[in-house]
């Protein structure tokens, strides 16, 4: 074979590799731009099914307590990823007096029990733009509708923290629950028996955004009111092991060494 054979298939043979890796990076830009196509596609969806939207209609219940009735009211319903949720807002979070905020709320249609909104505030939006710190303290409260848990919370309005009790139900269907915060005047801590005895006062207005919701809030807004409130009982027993007194809890040995 002559040298100009040899220097024909030599440039065959380079030419054919400089294809191949062209055909190759061809390719590849097309599998990683449909991979991030697909990343925008799926996080567009995830953002469309968790807007939230307000929608131009009441809530179908209010509060027929006397301690709210003089308070000014706001309401609202919105719609997102979590479903329905119907607010309504008895006073002003924002001032030193008192204030009730009960969230009545219905999962999306054959939603898993994963979806259904269990007390968490922040999937509802409300509490966004306020600093507030759960404390130790929780109640078991019975009301007609249902068990309600509540839990002491502190929450900063107007340069000052009030006194509040944060609440959701533990009632036997995943069609509805209740959930939302009272606070009283500022330095005054909220009676969890008063609100109990205020979500016992809950009237259903108009008809529920679901069946099941309204045939379970009617049947039990017919019971005779029942209200009431206790401490949650210690349900960890301490007594195999040694626990330190509370006031020992945050206060460092002298023995502790510091690296």
């Amino acid at each position: 074979m002559s040298f100009r054979d040899t220097d024909t298939a030599s440039a065959s043979q380079f030419s054919s590799a400089v294809s191949l890796a062209g055909s190759f990076a061809r390719y590849a830009f097309y599998f990683f731009g449909a991979i991030v196509m697909a990343i925008i596609a799926l996080f567009a969806i995830w953002m469309w099914s968790n807007r939230v939207v307000t929608v131009s209609e009441k809530p179908a219940f209010r509060i027929a307590d006397g301690s709210v009735a003089r308070l000014p009211v706001s309401m609202d319903v919105v719609v997102g990823g979590f479903g329905r949720i119907e607010v309504m807002q008895y006073g002003t979070l924002q001032n030193r007096s008192t204030d009730l905020t009960v969230v009545m709320a219905f999962p999306p249609k054959d939603a898993p029990n994963s979806v259904v909104l269990r007390g968490d505030l922040r999937e509802t939006h409300l509490l966004r733009n306020a600093r507030s710190i759960r404390q130790s303290t929780n109640y078991d409260l019975e009301t007609r509708y249902g068990p309600v848990h509540a839990v002491d919370m502190r929450i900063e309005a107007d340069g000052r923290w009030k006194q509040c009790l944060s609440f959701s139900t533990r009632f036997n269907t995943n069609a509805v629950s209740l959930m939302g915060w009272v606070c009283d005047a500022t330095g005054t801590k909220p009676g969890a028996d008063a609100l109990a005895c205020a979500l016992d006062k809950l009237v259903i207005e108009r008809p529920l955004a679901s069946k099941e919701a309204d045939a379970y809030m009617r049947e039990r807004m017919a019971r005779p009111a029942n209200c009431s409130a206790s401490n949650v009982s210690q349900t960890i027993d301490v007594r195999s092991r040694s626990v330190s007194p509370p006031s020992r809890w945050s206060q460092p040995s002298s023995r502790t060494r510091l690296y």
